[in-house]
């Protein structure tokens, strides 16, 4: 027995991408960042149509369901320096990505600055969500994410020392609006299909279950937010480092 929609993928994928999207989801949800850096590279493991396009969508649904749970405490001016920087990194990444044949370097070379940030995070240097620092992580986000895929750790560590429900808030705002970014340009240049909305839209049960028990794993998750953060930042910037060398 085969699903309609991609006919090639098995039941068992299926369950096993369910269960996948389910654990993303409550880590996006409650930590504000990480959907992508879990689901991806298990879901490319099980079939390589899950990515990108699939991810991005279902990560932009987690995030929109989760500011709109917790709007009260988006940082809204933080946001828009924040957005206006990645929209820079964006921009500066596509010009990286025309003139430069191979990504792998900057790759490398971004994610060792992020294990540097957070080596330093762990020592004396606090970072705060200043507007300098916000637009320098909001550029770095767009810049990384649209290499690597993998755009959250700037933003992570400096909001690693603010309350957990703003965090959450203003970063799954920021993740929301940055992935219609993305999408848009996917749609541009031809690579958003209806084949990868349905399989989108096939795993929103998971999403969703997961979203909405995520809501009683806040409290947890806050007395240990700044551990998460930076766990979560150190995993993507390895896997960046090891999708690079490979």
């Amino acid at each position: 027995m085969t699903f309609p929609v991609y006919p090639e993928i098995a039941p068992w994928a299926y369950a096993l991408a369910f269960g996948v999207v389910f654990v993303a989801a409550i880590v996006q949800s409650t930590v504000g960042m990480g959907f992508g850096q879990v689901a991806a590279p298990l879901l490319l493991l099980i079939h390589t149509d899950f990515v990108p396009v699939p991810i991005l969508i279902m990560g932009m649904a987690v995030a929109v369901l989760s500011s709109l749970r917790g709007w009260r405490e988006v940082a809204v001016g933080d946001l828009g320096v924040a957005l206006f920087g990645r929209m820079v990194g964006a921009v500066a990444a596509g010009l990286v990505l025309f003139y430069v044949a191979s990504n792998a370097a900057f790759s490398l070379l971004f994610a060792t600055l992020i294990l540097l940030a957070i080596g330093l995070s762990l020592g004396k240097w606090k970072v705060s969500p200043s507007p300098k620092m916000l637009l320098l992580a909001g550029s770095a986000s767009g810049f990384m994410g649209t290499i690597t895929s993998v755009g959250a750790p700037p933003m992570g560590i400096v909001y690693q020392h603010s309350p957990g429900p703003k965090v959450r808030a203003t970063l799954n705002a920021f993740f929301a609006l940055g992935t219609v970014i993305s999408l848009s340009a996917l749609g541009w240049f031809g690579q958003l299909r209806l084949d990868h909305v349905m399989l989108a839209i096939v795993l929103t049960p998971a999403l969703l279950a997961g979203t909405w028990i995520s809501k009683y794993l806040t409290s947890f998750v806050d007395r240990r937010f700044r551990k998460l953060v930076l766990g979560i930042s150190a995993a993507s910037a390895l896997a960046v480092i090891w999708k690079a060398l490979i």
